[in-house]
């Protein structure tokens, strides 16, 4: 299984080199490239300068360190050396030196190092290297115009010069030394300008944006908490069982809804933490799919439209792939076509693309004949919170992060949403991903997994104060036969593991009395460091919260109110991250 694992992980990884960079507010990299190009066509225009008074040996000297230059650009553009700024400081430097050697300081070729040093903040990220690069860049330009001092002081030039000669080059070397100065210190203003202009449009952009989702999350929330909670009162008014079964339903589907909206937020959260991860499990591709469509079979069929599933024959193989994830995905985009779509079709489709012997290819696409998009929406519907407006659709509600959502998890399995719309005539959202073939044990795993026994052996120790929540989470996993030990604060699980340490994930709330999960988290991790502990919270975790828990020691973490689909996902995460766990029992 391990293998079949890191074949996958390794498909998953083969095209991390063509990932755009990221976005580095300070353009500091491209201001090395600058430097270089501008350090090159200053040394061009004074190597000829130099052949034309005559400095035939300057001239030459130059025109190399102007080669130097250009060979230090191609090799940071191939990625051979690392840092190009101390490349060609060190460079321009030397170069510096060797001119007081040849030229003595009567040329006044050591007013260089003024635009040298005054160019080091605009190539330097100080909030990022915390000033020790800056200050290895300042000691190299100091320590070179004292030994450029010295030689030009003490040492006898190596050629000859005649006054005219000097006089000219002297005062050539003081226009352009002066004028880069003063070149370099505008552009440190403008690019420090730029960069707080940046700043201050993104503040505002997180202001502008935590607005729309507050008022977004405000009306997404309430809504189903007002069919909750009126359909209680309902039940509470009526004392006939006839109109039950209706009630709860409605009650189901108002529960879900939130859930689904809470959770997309939780995984927005995760993904711009770069906390968020692909586990893959072993499944069959082809149940995998059909299982996804018949949820919303019964909400097509009441909305008069044709739910069509096209699944290759050839996608009945045991792959490995992340079952949460794609079926998270495979949700937005059926919930986004069944939003938007009031008749005609769905199509949900698979064919297989490429097979080796290792893996295969499958293209996916969900087709509605909805609403459609205009060419100027398709960019924006892959923003967070935003859908398209239409007369006919003003009244629809979303978050608008189901497409983003999409989009990230996609990315993090290498691959790339596609659409393809036109207004008034529906979309086609399509995708391709690789998945290896599972291992040769895989008609008997999932022969376990239709008996339901996927937890089988596992023992799992709950620490949970709510008594609901502990009775709930309980059933869930007891459903799958894990043998569940129930607890209700840190020290108490404490205890237990003390007695007894063969447990192969621990369960744990966040707020309980006596103590609670983020100090019991600190004592198991240092006890028990093998066993992973996933938090189990009912608070909306953020992306600092989410961090600060990953960091203190949480394996993962499970928001309540959850599905047991994701609850067993989640343990078995855990169980495939930590192979060596199967041997406790």
């Amino acid at each position: 299984m391990q293998n079949v694992t890191d074949k996958y992980h390794k498909l998953i990884r083969e095209d991390d080199k063509h990932l755009d960079p990221l976005f580095d507010m300070k353009e500091v990299p491209k201001r090395s490239y600058q430097l270089g190009l501008a350090a090159l066509f200053t040394g061009i225009g004074l190597s000829i300068y130099d052949s034309f008074i005559g400095l035939y040996v300057s001239s030459f000297l130059v025109a190399c360190f102007c080669f130097a230059i250009l060979m230090f650009i191609l090799l940071k553009y191939q990625d051979v050396i690392k840092n190009l700024t101390i490349a060609i400081i060190s460079l321009t430097c030397s170069m510096l030196i060797i001119a007081a050697a040849l030229e003595g300081l009567q040329s006044e070729q050591f007013l260089y190092f003024f635009p040298i040093l005054v160019s080091v903040p605009i190539m330097v990220d100080l909030k990022r290297t915390k000033y020790r690069q800056s200050f290895i860049y300042i000691f190299i330009i100091l320590v070179s115009a004292g030994i450029c001092t010295l030689i030009g002081r003490h040492v006898t030039p190596l050629a000859d010069f005649t006054t005219d000669q000097i006089t000219k080059l002297a005062l050539i070397n003081r226009i352009v030394a002066i004028s880069s100065t003063i070149v370099f210190a505008v552009a440190y203003i403008f690019f420090e300008k730029k960069y707080i202009d940046e700043l201050m449009e993104q503040s505002q952009r997180v202001i502008d944006t935590r607005t729309q989702f507050l008022a977004t999350m405000g009306h997404e929330l309430r809504t189903p908490l007002n069919g909750i909670i009126g359909v209680i009162n309902l039940l509470k008014q009526e004392h006939t069982l006839s109109q039950h079964d209706e009630y709860i339903q409605v009650l189901k589907y108002c529960s879900d809804h939130m859930l689904h909206q809470v959770n997309n937020i939780l995984d927005f959260n995760k993904i711009e933490a770069n906390k968020l991860d692909i586990y893959p499990v072993e499944l069959n591709l082809k149940q995998l799919l059909i299982n996804i469509g018949i949820p919303f079979t019964a909400i097509v069929k009441e909305k008069g439209l044709d739910l069509e599933i096209e699944i290759d024959p050839v996608l009945d193989k045991q792959i490995m792939a992340d079952d949460l994830r794609l079926i998270q995905v495979f949700n937005n985009l059926l919930s986004n076509a069944l939003k938007f779509t009031d008749e005609g079709f769905i199509k949900l489709k698979a064919a297989c693309k490429t097979r080796t012997d290792d893996f295969m290819e499958v293209s996916f696409s969900v087709e509605d004949t909805g609403i459609g998009i205009s060419d100027e929406d398709q960019a924006k519907i892959f923003e967070s919170f935003w859908q398209v407006y239409d007369p006919t659709t003003k009244n629809l509600n979303g978050t608008g992060l189901g497409l983003t959502i999409c989009v990230r998890l996609l990315k993090l399995m290498k691959s790339k949403l596609v659409l393809v719309s036109k207004k008034g005539m529906g979309s086609i959202f399509s995708f391709d991903l690789k998945f290896p073939y599972a291992a040769t044990s895989k008609q008997i795993k999932a022969d376990q997994a239709k008996t339901a026994d996927l937890l089988a052996g596992i023992r799992i120790l709950l620490v949970e104060d709510n008594h609901i929540n502990m009775m709930v989470a309980k059933k869930s996993l007891t459903t799958y036969k894990a043998e569940v030990t129930c607890v209700y604060n840190g020290q108490e699980a404490l205890d237990e593991l003390k007695k007894d340490q063969a447990y192969h994930v621990i369960l744990m709330d966040l707020e309980m009395p006596v103590m609670n999960g983020y100090t019991a988290i600190y004592e198991m991790k240092r006890l028990y460091p093998q066993t992973p502990v996933i938090a189990f919270t009912a608070s909306l975790v953020d992306e600092k919260m989410l961090a600060d828990l990953l960091n203190s020691g949480f394996a993962d973490c499970l928001l309540k109110p959850f599905q047991p689909q994701q609850l067993l996902s989640s343990i078995q995460r855990q169980l495939l991250a930590y192979p060596f766990l199967h041997t406790h029992t």
